[in-house]
């Protein structure tokens, strides 16, 4: 069978999921499931061990200038949704008090800030960040995170 993906709608999906501004509940229909609400701003997190579709990674230790739950990407995390990708509309960054230990980061992993956090998506990094020592800053620009959802 023929992929099915209807772009308009993945592309309304990702835009209701991650471009408001304000938490909201979906409610699944008589068909079962449980409630859930999204709750921005999402966070981005640094991982020293990457997770997978179905794991949570292992995020970098908390202190020497990175906080255990991330950095705001931001009251809007992405910009303008086309063909079912989008990118960070805002950098983020941290500044480095002191040697990252572990002192490899091989992923990254998009959390909102529910009382009870809900890890959203989740990949590696092109390129490893290692050695992060006292004075370095870590930065993700505007537009260096893409989220592809082309294929859903």
């Amino acid at each position: 069978m023929a992929n099915m993906t209807d772009q308009t709608f993945v592309n309304k999906l990702l835009n209701a999921f991650f471009l408001s501004s304000a938490a909201f509940t979906i409610t699944p229909g008589t068909g079962g499931g449980s409630a859930f609400t999204i709750t921005p701003p999402f966070h981005l997190r640094l991982m020293s061990t990457q997770g997978s579709n179905s794991s949570n990674g292992t995020e970098q230790a908390n202190g020497n200038g990175y906080t255990t739950g991330g950095s705001s990407l931001g009251t809007t995390f992405g910009g303008t949704v086309a063909t079912g990708q989008f990118s960070n509309a805002n950098a983020v960054s941290w500044t480095a008090t002191g040697t990252w230990s572990p002192s490899t980061q091989t992923a990254i992993e998009i959390w909102d800030t529910a009382g009870t956090a809900i890890r959203y998506l989740q990949g590696a990094l092109t390129s490893n960040i290692t050695g992060v020592a006292n004075g370095d800053t870590v930065t993700f620009a505007a537009g260096s995170i893409t989220v592809n959802a082309s294929a859903w």
